[in-house]
């Protein structure tokens, strides 16, 4: 018997713009995907923008929400997807939360896009770029960076197809 795919996914929300679980969410549930999320942020905008509003939740708040799923017995996922993730105790949170997913099932698929910047502008503070370069990608099933997140984690220029395959 296959079973159905259910997906925890743990993005950014912003009010305006489609980014995030805001983008995923129902594209994955039309697809027939049963998906509940947490907002990692709830933003007025994107980062990209000069200027945002809004807040992060913290690494314990997201551990406490991992809890109230596990006491009532519902932390039965087939996928972890992850987006924009703003500090080290988060990301770091994510991680035990996959952990924790994978006791449960062990073939949870873990899809991590590490939002961190693009065009050579970063998103987030510095200090995620080890932490996903050195604990997220061993443990990620797929990544979907960008080619400016892709130059981060593996220390290589891309500017060809070549680069990008080496």
């Amino acid at each position: 018997i296959m079973e159905s795919p259910r997906i925890l996914s743990i993005q950014s929300h912003t009010v305006h713009g489609y980014v995030g679980n805001k983008s995923a969410v129902f594209p994955l549930q039309t697809l027939g995907f049963d998906v509940d999320f947490i907002n990692s942020v709830q933003f007025s905008n994107h980062t990209g923008y000069p200027t945002w509003k809004g807040e992060s939740i913290d690494g314990d708040k997201l551990w406490d929400l991992i809890e109230g799923l596990k006491a009532n017995d519902l932390i039965h996922y087939t996928h972890l997807l992850t987006g924009y993730v703003r500090s080290p105790a988060m990301l770091r949170t994510i991680l035990k939360t996959l952990e924790e997913m994978r006791r449960v099932n062990p073939n949870v698929v873990f899809v991590c896009d590490p939002v961190m910047g693009d065009d050579g502008n970063l998103y987030v503070p510095q200090e995620l770029v080890p932490i996903y370069r050195e604990e997220v990608l061993p443990r990620a099933t797929i990544l979907t960076p960008n080619q400016f997140e892709a130059e981060l984690l593996t220390g290589i220029a891309i500017r060809s197809e070549v680069d990008a395959l080496s």
